[in-house]
């Protein structure tokens, strides 16, 4: 398997999570599906440092890290926040359906990209 199918793969997994943990209304569903997000989470998490160890210069990697883990705790943040005021706006699972459409969308717009993204990557390989 190429390193852009996997990528589309394990993001394609993420987009499914979000539906199913929407749709889902039983307890150990949804548990056996926070089980394979952790298990999609460091897939993604290995994955995606793996990329921005490549392309980026080793000058560079500490500042890059450093702005990459604001963003992902910053996010963190913010969802959570968002995902209350949502939740308490139009329901509990509202935050999923959300969750959904925005991961849907995201990978429409990456899927093509993903492929120059790994060319990139393999192009810096000694």
């Amino acid at each position: 398997m190429s390193f852009a199918t996997l990528m589309r793969v394990v993001l394609s997994l993420e987009v499914l999570m979000h539906l199913s943990f929407a749709l889902t209304t039983v307890g150990w569903v949804a548990l056996a599906i926070m089980f394979v997000f952790g298990a999609y989470a460091f897939v993604w998490g290995t994955i995606s440092t793996t990329v921005r160890q490549r392309l980026v210069p080793a000058e560079l990697q500490g500042r890059v890290a450093s702005v990459n883990m604001v963003g992902v705790f910053g996010g963190m943040v913010i969802g959570q926040a968002l995902g209350g005021v949502i939740a308490q706006v139009w329901g509990l699972t509202a935050p999923w359906w959300f969750a959904f459409a925005g991961a849907a969308l995201t990978l429409l717009f990456v899927w093509k990209p993903i492929s120059q993204i790994v060319s990139a990557t393999q192009s810096k390989e000694p």
